[in-house]
This record gives C-alpha cells, sequence and structure tokens, in this order.
C-alpha cells in the first residue's frame, strides 16, 4: 500500500527578536562593510560605536556632538543692538568678547550655549539611527527601498517572505513583522524579494 506524501509547507513562526542591537553600515573611510553597535539603551546611545575591521576606523558617537554660542545684546555704550555666533565648536565658552559694529564698544559677555549632531545626507537611501550612515544591506526591490538593519535581521526577513503559512501576529508588540513596508509582504513581490536577499547575503 502506498501512502501518499504531502508536501510540507514552509511555516514562519515570529521569534519576537530585536534586531537594533547592532547595525551593519557603509564605512565613511574605505566604503566596506562596518558595525555601529550600542549597550541596549536608549541613553548608551550617546555611547555608540562604529568600527571598521577591514580598515580599523572607528567613531564614537559623541564625536558627533557640536555646540553653537550666541550672544544677543544691546550696547551699553550706544544702545544698538549687538549680536554675534559661533558654531562647530567642540569645546563652547562660557563668555566671549564681542565689539558693536556701530560704535565699536567692547566687552565680554556671556554666551547662550546650544548643542547639535552632525547629520550625514543620504540621497533617499536608509541610515542607521545613530550615526546615519547608509546600511550596508540596502538595495530597490520594482522601485522600493529595500533594507535590513543586519544579517541576522535580513535572515528573519526571509523566513517570513519565503513562508507560506504565516503566524497571527501578537496585537500588543510591535513585531518585526508588524513594521515591514506593505510590499514586502504582497506575495506577488516574493521572487524579486528573495533574489534580493540572495544578493545581499553575498555582499
Amino acid at each position: 500500500m502506498k501512502v501518499k506524501q504531502t508536501k510540507m509547507e514552509k511555516r514562519y513562526k515570529q521569534t519576537g527578536y530585536y534586531y537594533a542591537k547592532y547595525y551593519s553600515v557603509e564605512c565613511p573611510k574605505c566604503h566596506k562593510e562596518a558595525t555601529v553597535s550600542h549597550d541596549g539603551s536608549y541613553w548608551g546611545w550617546k555611547n555608540a560605536e562604529l568600527k571598521c575591521l577591514h580598515c580599523m576606523h572607528k567613531e564614537n558617537r559623541a564625536d558627533l556632538l557640536l555646540y553653537e554660542v550666541t550672544v544677543r545684546r544691546n550696547c551699553p555704550d550706544c544702545g544698538k543692538q549687538i549680536s554675534a555666533e559661533i558654531n562647530n565648536l567642540k569645546n563652547p565658552p562660557k563668555e566671549m568678547n564681542v565689539t558693536c559694529p556701530d560704535c565699536s564698544f567692547s566687552a565680554k559677555y556671556t554666551t547662550n550655549i546650544s548643542s547639535y549632531r552632525l547629520v550625514n545626507k543620504l540621497n533617499g537611501m536608509k541610515g542607521d539611527p545613530l550615526f546615519n550612515y547608509p546600511l550596508w544591506l540596502q538595495g530597490e526591490v520594482k522601485r522600493n527601498l529595500f533594507w535590513a538593519y543586519n544579517r541576522e535581521h535580513l535572515e528573519e526577513i526571509r523566513s517570513y517572505v519565503d513562508a507560506e503559512l504565516r503566524e497571527r501576529q501578537s496585537l500588543y508588540l510591535m513585531t518585526m513583522v508588524a513594521r515591514l513596508p506593505q510590499f514586502i509582504k504582497e506575495a506577488k513581490n516574493r521572487d524579486d524579494i528573495l533574489k534580493k536577499i540572495d544578493i545581499l547575503l553575498k555582499r
């Protein structure tokens, strides 16, 4: 008696794993794959590091923090408004000398200090949330930007796209699948996305 064998359907079961523990990015120096890592906490982001094992380039997110100092006053000699500002400072001064452009009166004033971070321009690419360097694992699928934080994240997306059965997602957790763009979830794009994933995994 022959036993009819049934095809095993590929099943996706969500893991609940947090993939944003580190990011694979393009090194700003050698343009090869580098890693941005942090300790997992929001406050630990300020100590995030970029390391490239190809050219040994390193960066600390704290290095991106710069300061701007400003002075806005009325000249005590002629009453005209005086102003001055200096930006891109690593060590902002608490006081600075400012000269009135009308009467040339000069005095030392307390500065207002504000901080900001340098932002890299990506021209439509997806960047990591700490340094905003281009993610290493990204490309275009049918005019849609496809990306993953790292290889573990990419493999998880592959498991989801390749599955024929998908477990219902949690209603109270923002799972990896819940964050996926709609074009990745559409069956008509499955083959194109799987091809793109194979290409990215070989980078």
